[in-house]
């Protein structure tokens, strides 16, 4: 698990997050009609909820980004 935890996997992960929270945001707000009918305070829950489901999810499942920097194989 330790080699997991390196600047290559945190970047992979943070931009997976930062996608998937601002991805959120965009698809909540489209769903409203105009910009001051959307609730912000539940889009934003929905979109911390979903960045952390996203981050625990990197830490259980591979990232294929950095899958070769997980094994120990050589790189071929």
């Amino acid at each position: 698990m330790g080699k997991i935890f390196n600047k290559k996997w945190l970047y992979a992960v943070a931009i997976r997050c930062i996608r998937t929270f601002f991805s959120t945001i965009l698809g909540v707000w489209t769903a409203g009609t105009l910009i001051t009918d959307v609730d912000w305070k539940m889009t934003l829950l929905a979109a911390v909820s979903s960045t952390v489901y996203i981050f625990i999810a990197c830490i259980v499942a591979d990232l294929p980004e950095v899958g070769d920097v997980i094994e120990d194989k050589p790189k071929e």
